[in-house]
């Protein structure tokens, strides 16, 4: 990999703390990345933002950025990062930062053959029984990118172009996603085709995208597309001199209620756990390092994380118990269909206590509140808006238990989980924007709920 030399100057970076600021500076990186990737404009710089971060301390910081109409990731690797590098990797040398397009993110393979068109139209020839015969041909393949999360997963959009055998042309859609592990796609793709098999799905209370196919040289599962309406679209808008959302939003997360219980009662069982006694150690290490770049910041996320696991040895008595999960569930992985409400992206589906996936669910709306009272100064419509959204919490809350037929000690165990989900979100914030208000005002929520639960023992 051959260091890039630039005009600009920079002062020698030894504090990797700087390092992430500069890398946060997006009309610095438009003028480091632009020459680098395009080469026929290098006098030009082009428009950068910061699609995604994670910023783990002292270990490695990988940045997504939107530069022109392409994606690049930017990283710094202090400690002992997984993976390698591709090599067409190229170093910033005053930043001391390795810059690569995200089509070569050498932890996802499958992506240089979905981008390929003739390479993906032979993939899914091969994969899909419909285009062995004679009876439709596949001629045209083309992705498109939709989400993408650096070393981890890319979701996709592809669009096809079939002749059938009297010759007509149709277009059809498929969704894909690359993962960067062969496991994990088996999994997901083996999860999917057992829920479609159980009553939940079967009697439309639950919806899945249909399952299409595995490509396992490409760690690629693919699905059908789901058409529905967004519920995620259905609650935004909460801004302004807005008090209170859309109807059709709190009916629709009502509906989802029934489809989480449809799921959780479903009996579908997985061999992929996800015990979260080993969440709660991470959250320490995590809130901990968090301390090395900010003293009071690390000390409040470290002061919730050691707090959390006191309420664990409450668990059995609030009748915890084990299902499959879908790991993080939230209303923008929701669709309101015809025939029932969609819950899409199951990548971290797995077995733990179905309050996991409520608890996450609560949590966003609580960060939905809180973003928006930070946003607006805390005006009377925010306040307002925050009341309408703690209301849907416990409608949501109440339906689910209803739906569910879980016992009362299913509420403590939810608000717990609230809240571990709360720290989640606050390290994940602090992780991209380590100087936000948003990570502490959601340790402090995280704090109300607890206080709301009876006494942790000990």
């Amino acid at each position: 990999m051959q260091p890039v030399h630039t005009e600009l100057t920079a002062p020698e970076i030894t504090d990797t703390h700087r390092q992430v600021q500069l890398a946060q500076n997006t009309q610095l990186m438009g003028q480091y990345l632009t020459p680098l990737f395009f080469s026929d404009h290098p006098e030009h710089s082009a428009d950068c933002r910061i699609l995604d971060m994670k910023y783990e301390v002292g270990e490695y910081c990988t940045l997504l950025y939107q530069l022109g109409p392409r994606m690049v990731i930017g990283t710094f690797r202090w400690g002992a990062a997984e993976g390698e590098l591709p090599a067409s990797a190229r170093l910033i040398e005053p930043l001391g930062m390795q810059v690569y397009s995200f089509e070569q993110d050498p932890a996802l393979p499958g992506l240089s053959t979905a981008l390929d068109p003739r390479r993906m139209r032979a993939a899914l020839v091969s994969a899909l029984s419909e285009y062995q015969g004679a009876e439709r041909e596949l001629l045209s393949v083309r992705a498109r990118p939709l989400r993408y999360r650096p070393g981890k997963r890319c979701t996709m959009r592809f669009d096809l172009l079939e002749r059938t055998a009297d010759g007509a042309l149709r277009r059809r859609t498929l969704y894909g996603k690359a993962y960067h592990q062969l496991n994990k796609a088996s999994s997901v793709f083996h999860e999917m085709q057992l829920l479609s098999d159980t009553d939940a799905v079967r009697s439309g209370r639950a919806v899945l995208a249909p399952v299409v196919a595995f490509l396992p040289d490409q760690m690629l599962v693919l699905q059908g597309p789901v058409e529905g309406e967004s519920l995620e679209m259905l609650l935004e808008g909460l801004q302004g001199q807005v008090t209170a959302g859309d109807a059709r939003g709190w009916a629709g997360v009502l509906r989802s209620a029934d489809a989480l219980a449809a799921v959780h009662t479903s009996g579908v069982a997985t061999d992929r756990e996800r015990p979260i006694d080993k969440e709660l150690k991470r959250f320490v290490k995590r809130a901990a390092q968090a301390a090395t770049v900010d003293a009071d910041a690390g000390a409040r996320l470290l002061a919730l994380a050691n707090a959390l696991p006191a309420w664990l040895e409450h668990m059995p008595a609030w009748g915890e118990q084990i299902t499959l999960v879908h790991g993080d569930c939230k209303h923008s992985q929701c669709l309101l269909t015809d025939a029932g409400v969609a819950i899409l992206d199951w990548d971290h589906c797995g077995m733990a206590d179905p309050a996991t996936d409520i608890g996450t669910y609560l949590a966003t709306f609580r960060q939905m509140g809180l973003h928006q009272a930070l946003k607006s100064g805390g005006s009377a419509a925010a306040a307002a808006r925050t009341a309408w959204l703690r209301a849907l919490e416990d409608a949501f809350l109440d339906e689910y238990a209803a739906a569910s037929g879980f016992g009362e000690g299913f509420y403590f165990r939810a608000r717990w989980y609230e809240a571990v989900a709360l720290m989640r979100k606050a390290l994940r914030a602090f992780s991209r924007a380590p100087r936000s208000p948003m990570p502490l005002a959601q340790v402090d929520a995280g704090w109300e709920i607890l206080h709301e639960l009876p006494p942790a023992q000990g």
